[in-house]
C-alpha cells in the first residue's frame, strides 16, 4: 500500500511539474493582448490610488476580483506582463488539483484522475487561456469549485459546504458576470444519483445560490454598480429581439462557427469521447449532468450572443474535460476489463483502434499547439476570430515591447512625448503598463482618443512643446496624418501581412502647431 501511494504521488507531482514547465517557459512570447493591457493598467491604478480606483472596472462592465488578484504580483516581478500571466498559470495549477478531486468524487479511478489532469495541461482550450491574463480561466475555476461544493452537499447536507459553495458562486460572479448563467445548473446536480433528490437537497443548493447572489449584490457598495449592465448591448442582443422578433435565426446560425471552436481547441477526439459517454451504462448519469451543465453555460452565448469569442466558452471546458475522462473509463471498463466476460474480438479490436485514433488526434493537435506557442506564437493554429484578436488586429501587442525599449533609450539623453491612437487598450495602456513605478521624468505618454489619427489633439501638443522629441505610435491602417516617409522611425509588422505598429517622428509637427 505504501509503495502504491508513493507511485501515485510521484505521478501526480510529475504532471504538476510538466504543467509548470510548459506553462511558464516563454510565457510572454505572445505579445500583450488589448484586454490584458487594460486589466494590468487597472491593477496599477488601484495600486496608486485604491480609494479612487478599487471598483473602477465596474465602469467598463467588469467585476473586479481578477484585477485585484493581479495587484500583488505586479510588485513581485519586474516584467508586468509576466506578472499578470503568472496569475493565470497559478489559476490553472489549482484547476488541475480541483479537477483531479472532482474526477475521484464522480467515480474516476486513479488513472482517470491523471487523465483529467493531463487533458487540463495539454488541451489547446486550457493551454491558451492558462497562459493569458484574462478573466475566463479564473471564472472556470470558481465554477468548478461550485460544482465541488454541490457534490459535497449532494453527499451530505452541511451548513459549512452550503456557505462555502455560495461563496464560490459569489466569487465567480465577482470574476465575470456570465457566472450567473450557472444558476440553472444548481438544480441539475441533485439528480446525479438514481435516488430521488429530497427537499433538503434542493434547499441546500438554493441556499448556496442565494448566498452567491447576495455576495454579488454586495457590489452595490460602489456607486459604479449600475455601470455593470451598460456594456451588455455591445456583446448581446436584447432578449425581446431574440425571442419575439426573430433575431434567434441569426444567432443560432452561428452554431457551426462555435462548433469549430471546440473542434480546434478541445480536439475532435475529446469531443467525441464526451458524447460517447452518453452511452456508458455506469457513468451515463454523471456525464449527462456534466454535458447539461456545459450546455446551460453555453446556451445564453449561443442564443443571445452578438460578438462571441472562443474564450467565452472556457467555463464549459471543465465539465467537458471531466465528461471525456469518465467516458474513457467507461469504455475501457466495458471492453477491456479483465474481470468481465470476454468481449467479441472484432468489436474489441475496433474499439481499441478508435480509442488509439482519438488519443493520437488529441496528442498531435495539443502538442503541435503547445510547441508552436512556446517557439513561434505568430504561427499558432488559432481559429479566425482569435487569430485576428491576438495576432493581426490593433488588439495585438506586436511591437509594444520594441516601442517601450525605444522610448526608454531615447529618454536617457532627452525628454520625449509620446502620442498614441485611442484612449485605452493596446494603445496607450500596452505602453503605460511597462512604465509603472519607474523613472518617467523625461517621458510623457498620452492617448489621442481617436482613430484613425487625423491630427494631434491640442491637449497633447500644448504639453509636448516642452519636450525635446515628440513621436506618434499608431497602427499603419489608422495613420491619416500626411508626414514625410523619412519621419517613419520604425515599424513592427504583424504576421499574415497584417497591419504594422508604427513609430512616427512628430517633433516638427508639434513645434509648428498653434499654442
Amino acid at each position: 500500500m505504501k509503495q502504491k501511494f508513493s507511485k501515485s504521488t510521484l505521478v501526480t507531482l510529475f504532471i504538476f511539474l510538466i504543467y509548470l514547465i510548459t506553462h511558464l517557459y516563454n510565457l510572454v512570447l505572445l505579445p500583450v493582448f488589448a484586454d490584458e493591457s487594460i486589466y494590468i493598467r487597472w491593477a496599477q491604478l488601484i495600486m496608486d490610488d485604491w480609494k479612487r480606483y478599487l471598483f473602477f472596472p465596474l465602469n467598463d462592465g467588469k467585476t473586479p476580483l481578477f484585477i485585484w488578484l493581479l495587484i500583488p504580483f505586479q510588485n513581485i516581478f519586474s516584467d508586468q506582463l509576466f506578472a499578470a500571466r503568472f496569475v493565470a498559470v497559478g489559476v490553472g495549477f489549482i484547476q488541475l488539483l480541483v479537477l483531479k478531486e472532482l474526477t475521484k468524487f464522480l467515480g474516476g479511478r486513479q488513472k482517470t484522475q491523471w487523465l483529467a489532469m493531463i487533458l487540463t495541461t495539454i488541451l489547446p482550450f486550457w493551454y491558451l487561456y492558462h497562459r493569458m491574463a484574462l478573466m475566463d480561466g479564473l471564472l472556470a475555476l470558481f465554477l468548478t469549485l461550485v460544482l465541488w461544493g454541490i457534490l459535497q452537499l449532494r453527499k451530505k447536507f452541511s451548513l459549512f459546504w452550503t456557505v462555502l459553495t455560495g461563496i464560490f458562486f459569489g466569487l465567480a460572479i465577482w470574476t465575470k458576470l456570465p457566472a450567473i448563467f450557472f444558476l440553472p445548473a444548481f438544480f441539475v446536480w441533485p439528480f446525479l444519483k438514481n435516488k430521488k433528490p429530497s427537499r433538503q437537497d434542493f434547499f441546500a443548493v438554493s441556499s448556496a445560490a442565494f448566498i452567491g447572489l447576495v455576495l454579488f449584490v454586495a457590489l452595490r457598495i460602489s456607486p459604479s454598480f449600475g455601470q455593470l449592465f451598460h456594456r451588455g448591448a455591445d456583446f448581446t442582443y436584447p432578449i425581446p429581439d431574440v425571442l419575439f422578433h426573430g433575431q434567434w435565426q441569426q444567432t443560432l446560425a452561428n452554431i457551426p462557427t462555435y462548433f469549430t471552436f471546440f473542434l480546434a481547441y478541445l480536439t475532435p477526439g475529446v469531443l467525441l469521447l464526451c458524447f460517447a459517454g452518453l452511452f456508458s451504462n455506469r457513468y451515463r448519469r454523471p456525464i449527462t449532468c456534466l454535458l447539461l451543465t456545459a450546455a446551460i453555460l453555453a446556451g445564453p452565448f449561443v442564443l443571445f450572443g452578438k460578438v462571441i469569442y472562443p474564450r467565452y466558452f472556457l467555463p464549459t471546458i471543465p465539465f467537458l474535460t471531466l465528461a471525456a475522462a469518465l467516458a474513457l473509463q467507461g469504455v475501457t471498463e466495458r471492453w477491456f476489463s479483465v474481470t468481465k466476460s470476454p468481449q467479441p474480438l472484432l468489436q474489441k479490436t475496433a474499439i481499441g483502434v478508435l480509442l488509439a485514433l482519438f488519443a493520437a488526434n488529441t496528442a498531435i493537435m495539443s502538442f503541435f499547439f503547445m510547441g508552436t506557442a512556446l517557439t513561434n506564437p505568430d504561427q499558432l493554429p488559432l481559429v479566425a476570430s482569435d487569430r485576428s484578436q491576438y495576432l493581426e488586429e490593433w488588439s495585438s501587442g506586436h511591437g509594444i515591447v520594441q516601442t517601450v525599449q525605444y522610448i526608454q533609450q531615447q529618454s536617457k539623453t532627452h525628454t520625449i512625448a509620446v502620442a498614441t491612437e485611442g484612449r485605452f487598450g493596446t494603445l496607450p495602456d500596452g505602453l503605460l503598463l511597462y512604465f509603472h513605478d519607474r523613472d518617467v521624468k523625461n517621458i510623457y505618454i498620452e492617448g489621442t482618443g481617436e482613430y484613425p489619427v487625423k491630427n494631434l489633439p491640442d491637449f497633447f501638443t500644448k504639453r509636448a512643446k516642452n519636450f525635446d522629441q515628440s513621436i506618434l505610435v499608431v497602427n499603419s491602417y489608422r495613420m491619416a496624418i500626411n508626414l514625410p516617409q523619412q519621419n517613419l522611425i520604425a515599424q513592427y509588422c504583424r504576421p499574415n501581412n497584417a497591419p504594422c505598429l508604427q513609430i512616427w517622428d512628430t517633433t516638427q509637427l508639434v513645434k509648428k502647431s498653434n499654442p
